[in-house]
């Protein structure tokens, strides 16, 4: 799938404890949404990774709830960097837990009776 970098423009100062939360909150709610950070030089720029992601009705969320303007100021590929390498992705994978129990293994039990004649019966 092609990955793609939303960017959008909040007229929010970029360190607002109330809607900062709420803008990170409504965008990773949105479907297809990896990440999402707070760019630019005053901190006003949502930038949203993800694919296929719907950036003109993300953007219309953010004006709805947030009740300030949010500006649609980029879509686009990501770009990679230079000295980023493309490491393949690893899974974590959970197996169910099982308690180690520690199994004495059990030899065969052969009782003497009184009709054993004590010698060897080979010979």
């Amino acid at each position: 799938m092609n990955k793609q970098k939303v960017v959008i423009r909040l007229s929010i100062n970029g360190h607002d404890k109330k809607s900062r939360p709420k803008a990170f909150k409504i965008a990773v709610s949105q479907p297809g949404v990896n990440s999402a950070a707070m760019k630019g030089g005053e901190n006003n720029q949502l930038e949203v990774e993800g694919e296929q992601i719907d950036a003109a009705v993300l953007t219309k969320l953010l004006r709805k709830k947030l009740k300030k303007g949010a500006e649609l100021f980029s879509v686009g590929p990501i770009d990679k960097k230079d000295g980023e390498k493309n490491y393949p992705k690893i899974e974590l994978v959970q197996y169910p837990f099982y308690y180690p129990y520690h199994v004495v293994p059990q030899y065969p039990f052969y009782e003497v009776t009184e009709s054993y004649q004590g010698g060897c019966s080979i010979l």
